[in-house]
């Protein structure tokens, strides 16, 4: 006879592995202009930006400092989606 237990208690996480997550984003074209990039797994996490070609380094940029608010205010960070 096999017996498996099932554990329900997670390991806290590092800043360092929720910094290495891949969280998803919208990248929503401003009407006036510009973008705004939101992370919906990370309420209020976004950012605006001029051009397309600066998405990628802003949008890490809001993630980044979004997670590292959290982590140190002592918040649950939701997993990406």
């Amino acid at each position: 006879m096999t017996v498996t237990l099932a554990m329900t208690a997670t390991v806290p996480r590092t800043i360092t592995d929720y910094l290495a997550l891949q969280y998803p984003f919208n990248a929503i074209p401003d009407p006036d202009g510009g973008y705004v990039v939101a992370f919906p797994d990370l309420p209020g996490c976004l950012t605006q930006v001029e051009t397309a070609g600066e998405i990628p380094a802003m949008a890490d940029e809001a993630r980044r400092l979004w997670l590292e608010t959290a982590y140190e205010d002592g918040q649950d960070i939701p997993l990406p989606s």
